[in-house]
C-alpha cells in the first residue's frame, strides 16, 4: 500500500472521483443504458463524462426506481 506521503495531489478532492452529469446528460445515460445497446464506459465516452459519473447516475436512477 501506497503511504499518503506517496498519494497523488491532483487526486487529494474527491477519491478521483468525476464530476456530476448534467440534468440532460443523466437522462441521456439512463435512456442509453435502458436500449440495452450500450455498457458504462461507452455511454461515458459518448457523453465525455466520467464512467463513475455514469454508474452513480444509472445506481441512483435504480434507487428512485425502487422507491416509488
Amino acid at each position: 500500500m501506497i503511504g499518503l506521503s506517496h498519494a497523488d495531489t491532483r487526486k487529494a478532492g474527491s477519491a478521483a472521483m468525476s464530476g456530476k452529469l448534467t440534468d440532460l446528460q443523466a437522462l441521456a445515460a439512463i435512456v442509453l443504458w435502458n436500449s440495452g445497446l450500450f455498457d458504462t464506459l461507452e455511454i461515458a465516452t459518448a457523453l465525455t463524462v466520467g464512467e463513475d459519473a455514469v454508474c452513480r447516475t444509472l445506481h441512483a436512477a435504480r434507487s428512485i426506481g425502487r422507491e416509488g
